[in-house]
């Protein structure tokens, strides 16, 4: 027997499915209702920006607002990307000390994944054996009191280099000033080669120099630029702004000039021509001699990871 619906039957299965619906959404509501009650107060946002159009053109001084209306911690979204604002000393001690662990690793761009490299940096590498390793390395044979002793003389001739630079510079170029920024960061690249290479890096007066200069600010400035991909991560296969593509370039020729540095030294070592002490040790032989267990450690420090700890 063939049974046609009727329009009570056409009713009564919509106010089910519509009642069904409803169910569905009051559960889904409570719960994000009780996960979103354990995070910090924030502004509720627009949909796909997020906070992007609340924090404006001033965001120090939104943050400020928003502490004086939120307290010292403010929940943020900046497109897809939920962030954590702390807004006071107090609650800044009390996160990185006792949770030290969960806050340790910091959100990166993606200009500063390119590669993969910054897995072996300290100040870009997530937490782990291996940036624990290089962590103990640096307490160890850089940073220790006897070693900071022992090179203070390198950082005395570095300055010294500078001053002298500067007074060059202001004698040959009297009536146009004397750009800072390009022996600042040659004293500073120079102290960092000291103490790891035992050599000075660059020459602010050679086209080498200069050319090193211009690719490490040019590869600051593109890492720094606000970048779609960043808050919409949906975006990063598309590049719509070419960030990625202009940094990738950029860092393989900044990473190939601290590379003929290391390769410099090996050549050294095999000529038996290398200048510094062997009895003194710099921080370049405890990283080419390092050896891992293999395990949680790597054998050997790649050669990768070693120009990028220079330049990083």
């Amino acid at each position: 027997m063939e049974i046609h619906p009727t329009a009570e039957m056409l009713m009564w299965t919509a106010v089910a499915a519509v009642a069904a619906l409803l169910v569905l959404i009051f559960t889904r509501s409570r719960r994000k209702a009780a996960t979103t009650s354990r995070i910090p107060p924030g502004p509720p946002g627009w949909p796909i920006l997020g906070n992007i159009l609340d924090i404006g053109f001033k965001p120090h001084k939104t943050l400020v607002d928003f502490k004086k209306k939120y307290g010292p911690l403010v929940w943020l979204r900046l497109g897809s990307v939920n962030t954590l604002v702390v807004c006071s000393a107090e609650a800044a001690m009390e996160m990185f000390k006792n949770h030290d662990h969960s806050t340790c690793n910091r959100h990166l761009n993606e200009t500063l994944k390119i590669g993969g490299s910054y897995t072996g940096t300290i100040t870009l590498g997530e937490y782990g054996p291996y940036w624990r390793m290089l962590r103990r390395l640096c307490a160890t044979e850089l940073f220790s009191r006897k070693r900071i002793n022992d090179t203070a003389p390198l950082r005395r001739r570095c300055v010294d280099k500078l001053m002298k630079w500067i007074s060059d510079e202001a004698k040959e170029q009297s009536e146009h000033g004397v750009e800072l920024a390009r022996y600042v960061f040659a004293t500073s690249f120079n102290v960092i080669g000291n103490l790891m290479l035992s050599r000075d890096l660059v020459d602010p007066k050679s086209s080498k120099g200069n050319e090193f200069f211009n690719l490490t600010s040019e590869l600051t400035e593109l890492t720094g630029k606000p970048n779609l991909a960043d808050f919409f991560p949906i975006l990063r296969w598309f590049d719509p702004q070419g960030l990625k593509k202009q940094t990738e370039q950029k860092q393989v020729q900044v990473l190939n000039i601290v590379g003929s540095f290391v390769e410099g030294r090996r050549r050294q070592d095999i000529e038996g021509k290398q200048s510094h002490n062997k009895e003194q040790k710099d921080f370049l032989d405890v990283l080419m001699e390092f050896e891992g267990n293999g395990k949680d450690e790597p054998a050997k420090i790649t050669d990768k990871n070693l120009n990028t700890f220079i330049l990083v």
